[in-house]
């Protein structure tokens, strides 16, 4: 029994030997970036895809910040979804950001959603939750906008969902 457990432990130093010996034989030990760089994972992005877009309440109301059209108030710090459906039992996922404070909102989809085919068809913005401030509806009416390709140079694809406009409740002060 104890010369079998001494023949196992000789095996094993002696393979682990015989294989770190080889390693320093090919003369290479590559480092994390040669290696992320050989399977194909650079941390540098290959490719970038922007979704742009604004979000507009269509009343009026004295309160509110407003831009340059009468009776047309921007949204801040309301939040927006993109939903690209990426297949036929896939369940997809929404991706959020906030608008600023002029209302426009920036959405940099993950790497795996950029090679979806006609992300024209596929992906739709949407509001998914507007401040109580601005009393504007967004649930009741069918607010999914579809996205436009607005630019596409050097693997940095940009589309936009132009502006969202959402009716404004009846005024109740």
């Amino acid at each position: 029994m104890g010369s079998l457990f001494i023949l196992r432990c000789f095996l094993l130093f002696f393979f682990l030997f015989l294989c770190q010996g080889a390693f320093a034989a090919a003369g290479k030990i590559w480092s994390r970036t040669e290696m992320v760089e050989m399977a194909g994972y650079g941390e540098q992005k290959l490719s970038s895809v922007i979704i742009a877009g604004s979000l507009l309440c269509d009343t009026w109301r004295p309160h509110l910040p407003s831009i340059a059209i009468p009776g047309t108030y921007l949204f801040m710090s309301a939040t927006v979804a993109i939903k690209c459906h990426t297949g036929y039992k896939r369940r997809s996922k929404w991706i959020k950001a906030v608008t600023d404070d002029l209302g426009e909102f920036e959405i940099d989809l993950p790497s795996q959603l950029h090679a979806i085919p006609d992300m024209e068809n596929t992906c739709v913005v949407k509001p998914v939750h507007v401040p109580k401030l601005y009393r504007c509806n967004h649930r009741s009416t069918n607010t999914h906008k579809r996205i436009k390709l607005v630019s596409s140079t050097n693997g940095f694809r940009v589309y936009t969902s132009g502006k969202i406009k959402l009716q404004g409740h009846s005024s109740r002060s």
